[in-house]
């Protein structure tokens, strides 16, 4: 019995240890096999003709995971992993695909075409609404016009010139003479008013005074705080944190570029514009890049052409590790001064 368990945990640990070695090996060729990348462009000028022959190829772990670009007329795009494909743009349509089936299409054609007759019970409902309909007719006009002209009194109504008589009802020189007082017909009256008019007057333009006040304070208060800032940043630009940090990124960033850089870079260009000097023009600009660009670009002039060519063909290819950028991620993450340098900057510390 004891000899089975060991076994079975043998066989378990052997399964687990098999996982485990798988899922170190997949993470080991996703940091260290690079994605290589190739791009060919092609341009002639011609009438018909597209802009660019554009084909761009990623590929990954011995061609495990290609992807696939092209733009000749439109774009093309095929993704795979192995033999499989995953995705492509546009899909490829159907060669042997089943049509549908025909005969049943042109039989709801015809049916919707047929105009559907009335039944029985239809003409027997309609029979039914027209006498309806001639009974009420004869209804309405058995009524007399009389009646029907006599409104309905309806309960609870009210009529405003029934509820008062002629004696009772209140004149405007009633009304004038209960609002006019003499406190207002005096002079006393008026002069009170016009107090009271000068005060509101005052009150205003102290208002408006301590608002100006408030808003020029505040203004005041704005422009030292901006000053401030400005002085405080300054400092923090000039601490040891910020040159630190910046020297890190900097090195990794020239790290990235040159794993990006391409490992091989070749272009041929034709170039011709109307005017020779503009050519020539062209040209002087590549002498004076030329220490840079080196022997990969060949830029030739064409002086005879009667309109603008621009023609020629450009390759590169290159490679990208994900090492490298994980590499510089947990650097820059983990460093102490860029740590402290987001401290400064979000003013913990201040």
């Amino acid at each position: 019995m004891l000899h089975i368990i060991l076994l079975i945990l043998k066989i378990i640990g052997i399964v687990l240890l098999s996982v485990i070695g798988l899922i170190l090996l997949a993470i080991l060729c996703v940091l260290f096999v690079p994605v290589r990348y190739r791009v060919r462009v092609n341009r002639e000028a011609g009438d018909g003709k597209p802009p660019a022959d554009v084909y761009v190829k990623v590929t990954w772990l011995l061609h495990l995971v290609n992807i696939l670009v092209r733009y000749p007329a439109e774009v093309t795009v095929r993704a795979r992993i192995s033999l499989f494909t995953v995705f492509r743009m546009p899909p490829r349509e159907r060669r042997h695909g089943k049509k549908p089936p025909e005969p049943k299409r042109q039989l709801r054609r015809e049916s919707q075409s047929e105009p559907e007759k009335p039944s029985v019970e239809a003409a027997g409902k309609d029979d039914g609404a027209e006498s309806s309909e001639a009974i009420s007719t004869e209804t309405v006009e058995s009524q007399s016009p009389e009646t029907a002209a006599e409104p309905k009194a309806v309960p609870g109504t009210y009529e405003p010139y029934q509820a008062f008589d002629e004696g009772t009802m209140p004149s405007e020189e009633t009304d004038r003479e209960e609002v006019e007082t003499p406190e207002s017909a005096s002079g006393l009256g008026r002069i009170a008013a016009v107090f009271s008019k000068c005060r509101q007057a005052i009150e205003k333009i102290k208002g408006l005074f301590q608002n100006i006040r408030y808003t020029i304070r505040k203004i005041c208060d704005k422009i030292k705080s901006v000053l401030d800032n400005i002085q405080y940043y300054c400092e923090v630009i000039a601490s040891e944190p910020f040159r630190g940090a910046l020297g890190l990124c900097g090195q990794e960033l020239m790290r990235i570029l040159r794993m990006l850089k391409p490992a091989g870079f070749e272009a041929d260009v034709v170039v011709g514009m109307k005017d020779p000097a503009a050519t020539g023009q062209i040209l002087a600009v590549y002498g004076m890049l030329y220490p840079l660009i080196g022997q990969h670009v060949r830029v030739a002039g064409d002086f005879d052409c009667e309109d603008m060519r621009i023609e020629g063909r450009l390759y590169l290819r290159g490679k990208v590790r994900v090492f490298t950028l994980l590499r510089a991620a947990i650097r820059i993450y983990f460093n102490r001064d860029i740590k402290q340098l987001i401290r400064l900057l979000k003013k913990e510390d201040a």
